[in-house]
């Protein structure tokens, strides 16, 4: 009699350690089933364009019915915004190491445009989808509800709260050269990343670039933004 419940115990520990495991593999597919619906839809946004990135489009370019392609995305506004949050959040995570490695708040400004820049130059189309969507897509193209934008508004604490911070403790408006508040001159730096990154978006297909090269481009507006940040 005592043996029964031990015997019960192995077994009801071997059927949750099973279920665990099916748990782990249906969990598995449903992530690459998502990954492979959104690289579909990239493919297909960057071969067709906008307003041809259609569900039905981006369900045979996946190999899958719309049906299923609802059961992950129920519809085209929440599939482009885990594109463009996809792209976004990487780049936030990338940037936030990126400044960690600096020491002053001159530095983590550089860092911002440097990495910004580095990460998007090769890869425009990214770029594009990441910051340029909406305006390419047409006013009333695509709506984003208030959960979408609260999870996207993080990413801009991510980008910039540490270089804030940092130029708030060395002195911030009252010190800096350029007196400006410090949570705006770390958004300035990364506007300037943008700038540049649309000005090579313009030029990419005319034979015609730019007279600098990302180099000298990058390492201008950084020193123009470490002097703004010095004392």
């Amino acid at each position: 009699m005592a043996g029964i419940p031990m015997n019960e115990d192995r077994t009801d520990t071997t059927d949750r350690s099973l279920s665990s495991a099916r748990q782990a593999r249906q969990e598995r597919r449903r992530d690459r089933s998502r990954e492979e619906i959104l690289g579909a839809a990239r493919a297909v946004l960057l071969r067709s364009g906008a307003a041809a990135m259609t569900l039905d489009a981006v369900a045979k370019e996946a190999g899958m019915s719309k049906t299923g392609l609802y059961y992950y995305f129920p519809s085209k506004d929440a599939l482009v915004f885990e594109l463009v949050f996809g792209a976004l959040e990487g780049h936030a995570q990338a940037v936030d190491v990126a400044v960690e490695g600096a020491d002053t708040g001159g530095q983590m400004l550089g860092a911002i445009i440097r990495e910004t820049v580095h990460a998007f130059a090769p890869k425009l189309d990214d770029f594009r989808l990441a910051f340029l969507f909406g305006q390419v897509a047409g006013a009333g193209a695509i709506h984003w509800t208030d959960e979408q934008l609260a999870r996207m508004r993080p990413l801009n604490e991510q980008l910039l709260a540490r270089t804030t911070a940092k130029l708030a403790g060395e002195g911030g408006e009252t010190r800096s050269r350029a007196a400006v508040e410090p949570r705006l001159l770390a958004f300035l730096a990364y506007l300037a990343a943008i700038g540049l990154l649309t000005m090579k978006g313009m030029v990419e297909h005319v034979e015609d670039p730019l007279v600098y090269s990302d180099e000298e481009l990058v390492e201008g507006f950084a020193r123009v933004f470490a002097a703004a940040a010095s004392p």
